[in-house]
């Protein structure tokens, strides 16, 4: 079970990196893609959930995305690139602390 929870982390914070990368290249639709894949007001459980799992999915990067707005287009791409640099280093500590919370929790368990 524990090994599944290790792959469901890893797909959310691979999938949040190749949308880094999917924005650095195709800004304009990526981010027209993501607004338009949520709900602006959600006023519902339904839309709450795919507002939630939308973000859980791609959100970092977008909230990246809006971070460089409005920036000229070579700093726009330079900042994506700081952005998925700490994004990567991040993911990978937070993986390790969550990988060492599950191999706990399978020892003691």
């Amino acid at each position: 079970m524990t090994e599944l929870i290790r792959y469901v982390i890893l797909a959310i914070l691979a999938s949040q990196a190749a949308y880094f990368f999917a924005i650095f290249f195709l800004y304009k639709v990526m981010m027209d893609w993501y607004e338009w894949s949520t709900f602006p007001d959600p006023r519902n459980l339904f839309e709450k959930t795919v507002n939630f799992l939308t973000a859980l999915v791609f959100g970092v990067a977008y909230w990246a995305g809006l971070k460089v707005k409005n920036k000229n287009w070579f700093m726009k791409r330079v900042y994506l690139l700081g952005y998925v640099f700490v994004y990567i280093i991040l993911a990978v500590i937070v993986y390790n602390i969550l990988n060492s919370i599950l191999e706990y929790l399978e020892m003691n368990f």
